[in-house]
Order: C-alpha cells, then structure tokens, then sequence
C-alpha cells in the first residue's frame, strides 16, 4: 500500500509544481504549502521505514554478533573446564606424591613404594596387585610383610611374584591383625568383614575383653604381635562400639567395628615395608 500511495502523492506534488508556474505568487505559495502538507505523510512513512531497516539490520547484526560471542564462550568454558580438570588431578597427585615422600622420610622402616597395577571388579575388596616383586629385593621381598599408606594400614603381601605382587587387603577376612584401641586400651583382633557401610567396607574388632571401655572415635594401632605387622602402625577407627547386652557381647569378649583409615577404594600408590631402616 506504501508504494501507490507514495507514487500518488509525487504525481500530485508534481501537478501541482506545475501549476505553480501560471499561478500568482500569492496562489503559488499556497499552492506549494498545499502540496508540503500532502507529501508530509509521505516523507513521514518513507523516513519510518528506513528507520526500521535499519534497525532491523542492526538487530540481525547484533543477533549474529551475540550468537557468535556465545559460541566463542561455550567453547572457552569447555577449554577451561578441561584445564581446571587437568590442573586438580595434577595438583592432587603432587599433594599425594609429597605425602608418600614425607611418610617415607619418618618412617622407621625400609620401605618399597609400588604402585597398584590391577584390581579385580569382582573383588574389588579383596585384592590387588602392584608393581613390585622378589626381582626388585631379592633378599627382602617375601609373603605376609605388612603393606601400608601414609593413612595406614592397607594389606599384607601374600604371593610374591618375579616382577609384581599379590596384595590382600585389611578388609578381606582372610587378613586379620592384633590390635589396640589408642585411649581404652581394648585390644583384640582386627579382621576384614564382607559387610559393607555405605559402600565402604569394614573391619571386625573382636575378642576385646568384656570389661573393656571400647569408644567410638578411637584410633586404633597394630600391636605387634602375631609376627606379621610392627607395632604402633594406624588400622583405622572405631564405628561401632555396641553396649554389652544379653543378646550381644556375651561371654567373655565383646565386639566393635573399625573403619579403616586408609582409602583402599582409590589406592595408587603403596609401600611395602621390608624391615627396619
């Protein structure tokens, strides 16, 4: 409808330019005010719509413009993201690395860092084996020498291969250890437990004497006794302290739970001990 009307309104404009010339000057002022109010409209609905060109223009630019500017930051926050990934598990390893070299350092022990090499998903609680066999210590490396972490006890060693290990871990009920309680003084047997609590198994602390104050909290340390594991080594804490009832902790003994303190989920590094320094 803009391009009649506007065609109409020149050719109007026009007529009455025209005319202008045979007219008085009075008239043909009038006449050319006459045709400024006609064509106003027009100038109007012209001006508009190049306004609105442009700024759709400038809108499609500006969509286009966002569009990318988006696209640039989604791929900068994928890049950063991965980075900061990269730089955690970096910083994490350094901060475990550094642990295991002060642990070594204050040991009293020879002690043979490995590194965990395979585990078994079907007994993920089991066992695991690492790096290090009777070729890298021909005179020390053998069966039932403890193996722990800078946060305790992780296992002991039971076939001792050429080139690598087999390591059964505190949980596994074929691994049981002399202990005591570090406040009470409760000693007994720490042994591996099938149960698992809340997707972290557990250890059985048993055949503590009844009259023992077992508590929940309490650290618990390697005896000694038994041959197998040093004294004085962190197993874990006490979870469970049951109180002595009829149709628990009966007879001479009573029973606790230990959560182990080392994280036998997520173990990487370990170190074999082979005597004293």
């Amino acid at each position: 409808m803009r391009g009649p009307a506007l065609y109409l309104g020149v050719l109007a404009a026009v007529l009455l330019a025209l005319g202008g010339f045979f007219l008085s000057e009075g008239l043909r002022t009038r006449v050319h005010q006459a045709s400024h109010d006609l064509l106003s409209p027009v100038f109007r609905v012209v001006g508009w719509g190049k306004y609105q060109s442009a700024a759709l223009r400038d809108r499609l630019r500006s969509d286009e413009e966002t569009l990318k500017e988006l696209q640039q930051l989604r791929a900068d926050h994928a890049r950063l993201s991965a980075e900061n990934g990269l730089f955690r598990g970096q910083k994490e390893e350094i901060a475990r690395l550094r642990e295991m070299m002060a642990f070594r350092q204050e040991s009293n022990y020879k002690l043979l860092a490995a590194r965990v090499i395979e585990r078994d998903p079907s007994n993920w609680w089991n066992a695991v084996i690492i790096d290090r066999g009777y070729e890298d210590e021909p005179a020390l490396m053998a069966g039932d020498q403890p193996v722990v972490s800078p946060r305790g006890v992780v296992g002991k060693t039971v076939t001792v291969g050429r080139y690598s290990t087999r390591v059964i871990l505190l949980v596994d009920e074929n691994c049981k250890i002399s202990a005591v309680s570090e406040s009470s003084r409760s000693r007994g047997i720490v042994q591996g437990s099938t149960a698992i609590n809340g997707g972290k198994p557990q250890c059985r602390f048993t055949f503590i004497s009844r009259e023992s104050e077992l508590s929940v909290g309490e650290r618990v340390f390697t005896t000694g006794l038994g041959g197998a594991f040093p004294a004085n080594l962190l197993v874990g804490t006490v979870a469970e302290a049951p109180p002595l009832s009829t149709d628990r902790n009966f007879g001479l003994y009573r029973d606790g739970v230990v959560q182990p303190t080392a994280d036998l989920n997520d173990l990487q590094e370990v170190f074999v001990i082979l005597g004293l320094k």
